[in-house]
């Protein structure tokens, strides 16, 4: 069973709505054992604030050991933008909220 203190090897996640929750896998340190919803689930120093389902990632382990090695987990944030904001071209015929030009004038859609 695995438990704080481990090593682990956890898998890429990018992200294109929400960039600024990417990593880079590779070997992680677990900081976190717990199980809930009848699965355990482990978080890791190099993932803060994510937590994985080990249930399923354990099978992966000698994959994700082939391919990443020695290399650690890293963060890897991009700056989180919304897909349409006020101002943004979406064109008069579009369902959208839009101007007589075809501007964006609603909430930021993310």
């Amino acid at each position: 069973m695995v438990k704080v203190g481990d090593n682990i090897y956890v898998r890429n996640s990018f992200h294109i709505s929400r960039g600024s929750d990417d990593v880079v896998g590779g070997l992680a340190e677990v900081t976190e054992v717990k199980t809930e919803y009848g699965s355990v689930w482990v978080s890791v120093k190099e993932h803060p604030g994510h937590s994985y389902n080990w249930d399923s990632l354990k099978d992966e382990q000698e994959g994700l050991k082939k391919e990443f090695g020695d290399k650690r987990a890293y963060p890897d944030p991009d700056v989180d933008t919304p897909w349409i904001a006020k101002g943004d071209y979406v064109g008069r015929s579009s369902e959208l909220d839009h101007d007589v030009d075809g501007h964006y004038i609603g909430e930021d859609i993310w």
